[in-house]
């Protein structure tokens, strides 16, 4: 299978926290951050998910925001640091390249005009955040 998504990270399921509509889903990654996936009780059902499953994640590029103050606090639950790898600039949007330890890497979309304000170069320590509810999980 394919998939358009340019976020796909590999990982195990390390905790269930269920709820009564939702389960948050934390996926310890390669790198030895934990991502957290907020998806439907019924998911969790459909694809029997259980502790010490291999599962991959996934998130478009353009769900990935990019801060350069690494200690912002911020509600949403991913916030992984890395070093800017790679900078593709467009016209209008750049793609950042983040690694973020061993071999996971996140691609964040965001305009020119927000990658020159933030004076983004390769090299620079940056957080890429995304929101729980914005990953989705395969098996």
């Amino acid at each position: 299978m394919k998939i358009s998504a340019r976020n796909q990270l590999s990982g195990i399921v390390e905790y269930l926290e269920e709820g009564t509509v939702n389960t948050s889903v934390y996926i310890k990654l390669q790198s030895g951050y934990t991502l957290v996936s907020v998806i439907t009780n019924t998911a969790v059902e459909d694809l029997n998910l259980q502790l010490g499953d291999e599962v991959l994640a996934f998130f478009k590029s353009s769900s990935a925001l990019i801060t350069t103050d690494v200690t912002l606090n911020i509600s949403a639950r991913n916030k992984f640091q890395g070093k800017i790898e790679e900078i593709k600039e467009g016209r209008v949007t750049a793609e950042i390249d983040i690694a973020i330890g061993n071999t996971d890497k996140i691609a964040s979309v965001i305009t020119k005009v927000s990658t020159n304000s933030l004076g983004l170069k390769i090299g620079d320590n940056v957080s890429a955040i995304i929101k729980a509810s914005d990953i989705m999980i395969a098996k």
